[in-house]
């Protein structure tokens, strides 16, 4: 009987490209579980004010832009299926950290720097990866099945994470993500594996050609760093419950999830920069609108539109991302470098504004610059 299971998983993840959907779905699993809790442990649980919570990030956002020019050296080295085991053991590290921090006030400083490595390491490796198992042609429909299968496992990911806060606390919850992320480096190992060389020409990184698309990376780094962060304890002070936040997180993933297969097919039949344009003009009309919630029922509605506006934007935007990339590997490290100073980027903005808001309206903006991709 294990033997058949085994030939069977074997059988199942015979493709590369069904291995990376795998390892990267249950990567997701275990952050979408945690994910938009970390801000909330450290702002609501360990009482940090706004400008430390904008310090760990900070932190973790440098650290992020410091080693992506490292990490090319061991993905060229190792190969992504060695990246994933490598990068595995510093994600873990990066929650005990987390756990402990109560005991150890100094490790609030040393968890978001190895969450930058880790991030470096998995993120530049997979993006290769990906560009060269995934075909032009029916890019946005592979694209499309990664967010859907992110997002599938999104649906459950908040609502466990949100039952385990509120039965045990954050000690198993970061116990059980730490165990799915070891989990996440096994599917590379079942399929028929080559290692791809990831030849950088160190002096194209910053080629001016590149400028616009980092421009555009730039936006989607400070975007991101938004709904990440400052979204998740905005919506928080409305719910005032970590199970009623996991849940309401479950609702938009389900809508999402339906709206993402039809993105997915349009992305191939027209025009991606098109559809960017489109996407980033919802998505900041979303961004923008939430400056103006005032009940529960306008943040449901925008909640749910935000998850609308952002995919209309991002799945194309990253289909596109492949396009361009023609799999090259200082075109990953440039991408990287300029999503890291946009998160930067906006933190700072937020940091000398302090208003938690104003990330809102800088999120809009930012989301405009999808548009020079």
């Amino acid at each position: 009987m294990l033997e058949h299971r085994i030939h069977y998983i074997r059988f199942l993840l015979r493709s590369e490209l069904n291995a990376l959907y795998t390892s990267v779905v249950l990567r997701d699993l275990a952050f979408s579980m945690v994910g938009i809790f970390v801000p909330l442990y450290l702002f609501i649980e360990l009482k940090y004010s706004l400008s430390h919570l904008i310090l760990f990030y900070l932190i973790y956002s440098i650290s992020y832009g410091l080693f992506v020019i490292p990490s090319s050296k061991l993905v060229d080295i190792f190969s992504f299926k060695y990246i994933t085991l490598i990068s595995s053991p510093i994600y873990i590290s990066y929650f005990i950290l987390l756990d402990l921090i109560p005991s150890y006030t100094w490790l609030f400083y040393l968890a978001p720097f190895l969450l930058g490595i880790a991030d470096s390491f998995f993120w530049l490796g997979f993006h290769f990866e990906f560009s060269e198992a995934s075909d032009y042609k029916e890019r946005g429909k592979e694209v499309g099945n990664w967010f859907n299968l992110s997002l599938f496992s999104g649906l459950i990911g908040p609502l466990i994470g949100g039952g385990l806060l509120l039965a045990s606390g954050f000690d198993l919850l970061f116990f059980i993500v730490a165990a799915l992320i070891f989990g996440s480096s096994v599917p590379m190992f079942f399929c028929k594996y080559k290692n791809k060389r990831m030849m950088v020409k160190f002096k194209e990184i910053f080629n001016i050609k590149f400028l616009k698309d980092g421009i555009a990376y730039f936006g989607n780094g400070g975007v991101g760093v938004v709904g990440g962060i400052f979204w998740p304890i905005f919506v928080f002070s409305f719910l005032n419950g970590y199970l009623k936040l996991g849940g309401l997180a479950t609702i938009v993933s389900i809508f999402t999830l339906l709206f993402t297969f039809i993105i997915g097919k349009i992305s191939d039949r027209y025009d991606r920069r098109l559809i960017v344009k489109i996407g980033s003009i919802f998505n900041c009309a979303s961004w923008v609108l939430k400056l103006f919630i005032r009940n529960m029922l306008h943040l449901v509605g925008l909640y749910l539109f935000g998850g609308f506006s952002s995919m209309t934007a991002e799945l194309p935007f990253s289909a596109l991302m492949y396009d361009k990339s023609k799999n090259r590997g200082e075109y990953f490290i440039m991408r990287g470098i300029y999503y890291s100073l946009g998160r930067i980027g906006i933190l700072l903005l937020v940091l000398w504004i302090g208003n938690l808001e104003s990330s809102f309206f800088l999120a809009g903006m930012f989301s405009l610059l999808y548009m020079f991709l």
